[in-house]
Protein backbone atom coordinates (compact mmCIF):
# COMPACT_ATOMS: atom_id res chain seq x y z
CA UNK A 1 0.00 0.00 0.00
CA UNK A 2 1.61 3.29 -1.13
CA UNK A 3 1.43 5.79 1.94
CA UNK A 4 0.94 9.87 1.42
CA UNK A 5 4.41 10.11 1.85
CA UNK A 6 5.61 7.88 -0.58
CA UNK A 7 3.36 9.32 -3.03
CA UNK A 8 4.59 12.98 -2.22
CA UNK A 9 8.27 11.75 -2.53
CA UNK A 10 7.69 10.30 -6.13
CA UNK A 11 5.59 13.25 -7.25
CA UNK A 12 8.20 15.72 -6.10
CA UNK A 13 10.84 13.13 -7.94
CA UNK A 14 8.66 13.91 -11.30
CA UNK A 15 8.88 17.94 -10.87
CA UNK A 16 12.51 17.96 -10.35
CA UNK A 17 12.67 15.91 -13.38
CA UNK A 18 10.10 17.91 -14.83
CA UNK A 19 12.18 20.93 -14.03
CA UNK A 20 15.51 19.73 -15.83
CA UNK A 21 14.10 19.35 -19.25
CA UNK A 22 12.26 22.86 -18.93
CA UNK A 23 16.28 24.34 -17.80
CA UNK A 24 18.10 22.35 -20.44
CA UNK A 25 20.85 21.65 -18.24
CA UNK A 26 22.33 18.70 -18.72
CA UNK A 27 24.21 19.00 -15.05
CA UNK A 28 20.68 18.59 -13.82
CA UNK A 29 18.96 16.50 -15.73
CA UNK A 30 21.43 13.60 -15.03
CA UNK A 31 21.06 14.24 -11.63
CA UNK A 32 17.53 14.14 -11.50
CA UNK A 33 17.56 10.95 -13.87
CA UNK A 34 19.71 9.06 -11.28
CA UNK A 35 17.43 10.05 -8.41
CA UNK A 36 14.66 9.12 -10.99
CA UNK A 37 16.08 5.63 -11.56
CA UNK A 38 16.45 4.92 -7.67
CA UNK A 39 13.45 5.78 -6.81
CA UNK A 40 11.80 3.63 -9.09
CA UNK A 41 14.78 0.52 -8.77
CA UNK A 42 15.75 1.00 -12.32
CA UNK A 43 18.90 -0.90 -13.40
CA UNK A 44 19.21 0.56 -16.70
CA UNK A 45 17.77 3.46 -17.80
CA UNK A 46 17.73 4.17 -21.99
CA UNK A 47 17.84 7.65 -23.24
CA UNK A 48 15.53 7.20 -26.27
CA UNK A 49 15.48 10.96 -27.41
CA UNK A 50 18.42 13.01 -26.34
CA UNK A 51 17.24 17.08 -24.92
CA UNK A 52 18.96 19.24 -27.14
CA UNK A 53 20.98 21.74 -24.93
CA UNK A 54 19.97 25.50 -24.96
CA UNK A 55 23.23 26.43 -27.19
CA UNK A 56 22.75 23.56 -30.01
CA UNK A 57 18.63 24.99 -30.45
CA UNK A 58 19.70 28.87 -30.38
CA UNK A 59 22.46 27.66 -33.21
CA UNK A 60 19.88 25.62 -34.83
CA UNK A 61 17.05 28.61 -35.29
CA UNK A 62 20.36 31.22 -36.18
CA UNK A 63 20.99 28.53 -38.95
CA UNK A 64 17.66 27.97 -40.10
CA UNK A 65 17.10 32.40 -40.24
CA UNK A 66 20.70 32.48 -41.71
CA UNK A 67 19.64 30.07 -44.57
CA UNK A 68 15.86 31.79 -45.41
CA UNK A 69 17.72 35.19 -45.73
CA UNK A 70 19.98 34.16 -48.09
CA UNK A 71 17.01 31.96 -50.03
CA UNK A 72 15.07 35.22 -50.45
CA UNK A 73 17.92 37.38 -51.43
CA UNK A 74 18.60 35.21 -54.14
CA UNK A 75 14.76 34.94 -54.98
CA UNK A 76 14.36 38.61 -54.81
CA UNK A 77 16.76 39.00 -57.42
CA UNK A 78 15.96 36.54 -59.95
CA UNK A 79 12.06 38.01 -59.45
CA UNK A 80 13.15 41.94 -59.59
CA UNK A 81 11.84 42.74 -62.95
CA UNK A 82 8.86 40.82 -62.16
CA UNK A 83 8.70 42.92 -59.11
CA UNK A 84 8.72 46.08 -60.85
CA UNK A 85 6.56 45.12 -63.53
CA UNK A 86 3.82 44.69 -60.86
CA UNK A 87 3.79 40.75 -61.61
CA UNK A 88 5.21 39.66 -58.98
CA UNK A 89 5.51 40.30 -54.79
CA UNK A 90 7.97 38.79 -51.85
CA UNK A 91 5.89 39.01 -48.51
CA UNK A 92 7.49 38.12 -45.64
CA UNK A 93 5.47 35.79 -43.03
CA UNK A 94 5.55 34.19 -39.59
CA UNK A 95 6.09 30.82 -41.55
CA UNK A 96 8.79 32.44 -43.94
CA UNK A 97 8.15 34.53 -47.26
CA UNK A 98 6.00 33.91 -50.33
CA UNK A 99 6.69 34.47 -53.89
CA UNK A 100 3.25 35.88 -55.18
CA UNK A 101 2.64 35.56 -58.77
CA UNK A 102 0.44 36.86 -61.32
CA UNK A 103 -1.69 34.15 -62.96
CA UNK A 104 -2.05 36.00 -65.91
CA UNK A 105 1.71 36.53 -66.02
CA UNK A 106 1.94 32.97 -65.64
CA UNK A 107 0.14 30.63 -67.81
CA UNK A 108 -1.06 30.96 -71.37
CA UNK A 109 -4.54 32.39 -71.13
CA UNK A 110 -7.26 29.79 -71.17
CA UNK A 111 -4.88 27.31 -70.24
CA UNK A 112 -2.91 25.44 -67.87
CA UNK A 113 0.74 25.95 -70.01
CA UNK A 114 3.04 28.41 -68.32
CA UNK A 115 4.55 30.83 -70.37
CA UNK A 116 8.37 30.22 -72.05
CA UNK A 117 9.34 33.37 -70.35
CA UNK A 118 7.80 32.65 -66.78
CA UNK A 119 9.28 28.99 -67.13
CA UNK A 120 12.70 30.76 -67.36
CA UNK A 121 12.52 32.18 -64.28
CA UNK A 122 10.56 29.56 -62.57
CA UNK A 123 13.40 27.10 -63.48
CA UNK A 124 15.80 29.42 -61.34
CA UNK A 125 13.93 29.31 -58.41
CA UNK A 126 13.83 25.89 -58.39
CA UNK A 127 17.63 25.85 -59.18
CA UNK A 128 17.55 28.11 -55.97
CA UNK A 129 15.55 25.82 -54.02
CA UNK A 130 16.72 22.60 -54.94
CA UNK A 131 19.97 22.14 -52.40
CA UNK A 132 17.77 23.51 -50.02
CA UNK A 133 15.84 21.74 -46.97
CA UNK A 134 12.82 24.61 -46.49
CA UNK A 135 9.38 23.48 -46.98
CA UNK A 136 7.95 24.46 -50.49
CA UNK A 137 4.24 25.20 -50.27
CA UNK A 138 2.35 26.30 -54.13
CA UNK A 139 -1.02 27.52 -53.21
CA UNK A 140 -3.35 28.48 -55.56
CA UNK A 141 -6.01 31.14 -56.06
CA UNK A 142 -8.91 32.23 -57.76
CA UNK A 143 -11.35 35.01 -58.22
CA UNK A 144 -14.84 34.50 -58.05
CA UNK A 145 -16.31 33.93 -60.96
CA UNK A 146 -17.51 30.39 -62.29
CA UNK A 147 -14.95 28.17 -63.83
CA UNK A 148 -15.19 27.32 -67.31
CA UNK A 149 -14.88 23.28 -68.52
CA UNK A 150 -13.24 21.01 -67.51
CA UNK A 151 -13.06 22.78 -64.49
CA UNK A 152 -15.91 21.95 -61.66
CA UNK A 153 -15.22 24.33 -59.05
CA UNK A 154 -12.25 27.26 -58.45
CA UNK A 155 -10.80 24.96 -56.13
CA UNK A 156 -10.28 22.21 -58.99
CA UNK A 157 -9.29 24.75 -61.18
CA UNK A 158 -6.78 26.58 -58.16
CA UNK A 159 -5.17 22.89 -57.06
CA UNK A 160 -4.49 22.40 -61.15
CA UNK A 161 -2.29 25.41 -61.51
CA UNK A 162 -0.51 24.80 -58.46
CA UNK A 163 -0.14 21.42 -59.45
CA UNK A 164 1.27 22.63 -62.42
CA UNK A 165 3.88 25.21 -61.26
CA UNK A 166 4.89 22.55 -58.62
CA UNK A 167 5.10 19.52 -61.33
CA UNK A 168 7.46 21.86 -63.56
CA UNK A 169 9.67 22.78 -60.28
CA UNK A 170 10.17 19.24 -59.69
CA UNK A 171 10.92 18.41 -63.60
CA UNK A 172 13.02 21.54 -64.40
CA UNK A 173 14.04 22.90 -61.41
CA UNK A 174 15.34 19.59 -59.68
CA UNK A 175 13.24 20.53 -56.30
CA UNK A 176 12.53 17.07 -54.26
CA UNK A 177 9.06 16.25 -54.25
CA UNK A 178 8.39 15.26 -51.11
CA UNK A 179 9.64 18.83 -49.79
CA UNK A 180 6.50 19.94 -52.03
CA UNK A 181 3.32 20.41 -51.16
CA UNK A 182 0.48 21.94 -53.20
CA UNK A 183 -2.86 23.39 -52.18
CA UNK A 184 -5.78 25.27 -53.81
CA UNK A 185 -8.03 27.33 -51.96
CA UNK A 186 -10.38 28.75 -54.44
CA UNK A 187 -11.50 32.17 -54.44
CA UNK A 188 -11.99 32.14 -50.11
CA UNK A 189 -8.96 34.19 -49.37
CA UNK A 190 -9.10 37.15 -51.80
CA UNK A 191 -6.69 40.09 -51.27
CA UNK A 192 -8.59 42.49 -52.97
CA UNK A 193 -12.55 42.85 -53.74
CA UNK A 194 -14.02 40.62 -57.44
CA UNK A 195 -15.93 43.77 -58.57
CA UNK A 196 -13.09 45.07 -60.89
CA UNK A 197 -11.35 44.02 -63.58
CA UNK A 198 -7.89 44.45 -61.39
CA UNK A 199 -9.24 43.26 -58.07
CA UNK A 200 -9.80 39.88 -60.36
CA UNK A 201 -6.76 40.00 -61.63
CA UNK A 202 -5.17 40.14 -57.96
CA UNK A 203 -7.12 37.42 -56.33
CA UNK A 204 -6.18 34.73 -59.44
CA UNK A 205 -2.64 34.20 -58.64
CA UNK A 206 0.00 31.46 -57.57
CA UNK A 207 1.83 31.63 -54.23
CA UNK A 208 5.12 30.03 -53.48
CA UNK A 209 5.86 29.75 -49.40
CA UNK A 210 9.22 29.11 -48.58
CA UNK A 211 8.74 27.84 -45.29
CA UNK A 212 11.85 28.48 -41.78
CA UNK A 213 10.75 24.96 -41.33
CA UNK A 214 12.71 21.75 -43.17
CA UNK A 215 10.68 19.10 -45.00
CA UNK A 216 11.07 16.59 -42.41
CA UNK A 217 9.69 18.60 -39.62
CA UNK A 218 6.54 19.30 -41.41
CA UNK A 219 6.64 16.03 -43.24
CA UNK A 220 3.23 13.77 -43.64
CA UNK A 221 2.28 10.21 -43.69
CA UNK A 222 3.08 8.35 -46.70
CA UNK A 223 0.05 7.41 -48.59
CA UNK A 224 1.34 4.17 -49.94
CA UNK A 225 3.55 3.90 -53.13
CA UNK A 226 1.72 5.48 -55.48
CA UNK A 227 2.00 8.58 -53.92
CA UNK A 228 6.35 8.25 -54.24
CA UNK A 229 7.62 10.92 -55.68
CA UNK A 230 4.44 13.30 -56.11
CA UNK A 231 3.77 16.84 -54.15
CA UNK A 232 1.34 16.29 -51.10
CA UNK A 233 -1.84 17.66 -52.60
CA UNK A 234 -4.72 19.29 -50.77
CA UNK A 235 -7.47 20.76 -51.88
CA UNK A 236 -9.28 22.72 -49.12
CA UNK A 237 -12.45 25.40 -49.03
CA UNK A 238 -13.17 27.90 -46.15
Amino acid sequence: MVTFGDMMSLLLTFFVLLLSFAQLDPVKYNKAKGSLKEAFGVQRLEEINPVMSERELIATEFNQEILLVKVREEVEFIVENLVDNGEAEVIETSEGFILRLDSRALFVPNSMTLKEDFETTLQQIGTVLADKPNLVRVVGHTDNRPPTPPYPSNWTLSGVKAAAVAHFLVQKGGVKPDRLQVRGLAEFQPVAQNDTQQGRANNDRIEILIARATASADAEPSQGPESAGKPAVAIAGR
